[in-house]
């Protein structure tokens, strides 16, 4: 059964497949801002929190992405951020901590089930936020079912200090 997503009070779907929390992130390849081909890998390879951010466009989620640029630029650790659009995109903003790249390949839709599949933002990515630990597990998963709803900054906050004291590199001794 497909999800269900509400955007301007208009019903879409999501495809079929998602990864959930506590499994391994899936490596994905994307394209940068420069348009080089890169690979963002499922740990990173300083041993940092990543966050894979997905949105449907720049333009109708502007202030939201801008005010979680500004909230993870606040952050006291090195935290990968990376903001996913389906193609790629010129912004008129410049990202302070935020890394935009764009899943061309469908990598990012297709495995993390972010793939919007009916109504008007067909083939886009619909609002979503994967937090990824240090060692690589997917730790909280934040899709909203209404896009017009904006991602929930205290819990993320919450989230990201359960996942920065819960691995400590150091093995179960």
């Amino acid at each position: 059964m497909k999800s269900k997503i509400i955007y301007k009070n208009e019903e879409m779907e999501l495809t079929d497949d998602f990864i959930d929390i506590g499994y391994m992130a899936e490596n994905i390849d994307v394209i940068k801002l420069n348009g080089e081909k890169f690979t963002i890998k499922k740990a990173s390879p300083n041993r940092n929190i990543q966050i894979f951010l997905s949105f449907p466009n720049f333009d109708d989620f502007k202030e939201e992405i801008i005010a979680f640029d500004e909230f993870i630029n606040g952050a006291q650790i090195d935290i990968f951020t990376y903001i996913i659009f389906n193609e790629k995109i010129d912004f008129p903003y410049e990202f302070k901590k935020i890394i935009p790249v764009f899943d061309v390949n469908e990598e990012f839709a297709e495995m993390y089930g972010t793939k919007i599949v009916s109504g008007s933002l067909e083939n886009k990515l619909t609002k979503a936020l994967f937090l990824i630990g240090k060692d690589g597990a997917i730790y909280h998963i934040d899709m909203p079912n209404n896009l017009d709803k904006t991602l929930d900054l205290e819990r993320i906050r919450l989230e990201l200090n359960k996942v920065y004291q819960s691995y400590t590199g150091t093995g179960c001794h």
